[in-house]
C-alpha cells in the first residue's frame, strides 16, 4: 500500500471518528465553547509536532504565511461545522461538509492552472448533485 493511500485513510478514520464526536459535542454545548476544547485538543499534538520536527519553526514568511491562514481558515471551518451540527443531522452535514475539495479542485484549476479531464469534471458534477440530494 501507497504511503500516501495510508495516510489517506488514517485521516478519513480520525475524521470521521471527528465528526461523530462533534454531533455528541455541538448537542450539548455551543459551537463556541465545541472550537476552544477543539483547540486545546489539538495543542499536544501541535506541542508533539514541534518536539519532534527538532524544536524550531520554519522561517520562510510565505511559508509561516501560508500556516498561519491555515489555521485562521480550519478555526472558521470548525465554528461553521459545528453550528451546523448543532442544527442538523450529523448523516446529512457530514457528507455535505465532506465536499469542500469541491472549492479546492475550482481553486487549483483558477490559481494553480491545474488541469482536469472529463472524468474528474464528471466526479465534479456528481459531488455538487450529491449535495442537491442530501439537502432534501
Amino acid at each position: 500500500m501507497p504511503k500516501w493511500l495510508r495516510y489517506a485513510l488514517l485521516c478519513i478514520f480520525w475524521w470521521g471518528v471527528f465528526g461523530l464526536l462533534a454531533k455528541l459535542g455541538s448537542d450539548k454545548i455551543s459551537p463556541a465553547d465545541m472550537q476552544v476544547l477543539f483547540t486545546g485538543g489539538m495543542l499536544p499534538l501541535a506541542v508533539a509536532a514541534f518536539v519532534t520536527g527538532g524544536n524550531k519553526i520554519d522561517t520562510d514568511r510565505l511559508g509561516v504565511t501560508y500556516g498561519v491562514l491555515i489555521g485562521v481558515l480550519a478555526g472558521l471551518g470548525s465554528l461553521a461545522f459545528f453550528a451546523a451540527m448543532a442544527h442538523g443531522k450529523a448523516s446529512i452535514v457530514g457528507p455535505v461538509t465532506s465536499l469542500f475539495p469541491l472549492l479546492t479542485v475550482i481553486l487549483a484549476v483558477t490559481v494553480l492552472k491545474e488541469r482536469m479531464n472529463r472524468v474528474q469534471l464528471a466526479g465534479i458534477v456528481l459531488a455538487l448533485i450529491a449535495i442537491a440530494v442530501l439537502s432534501v
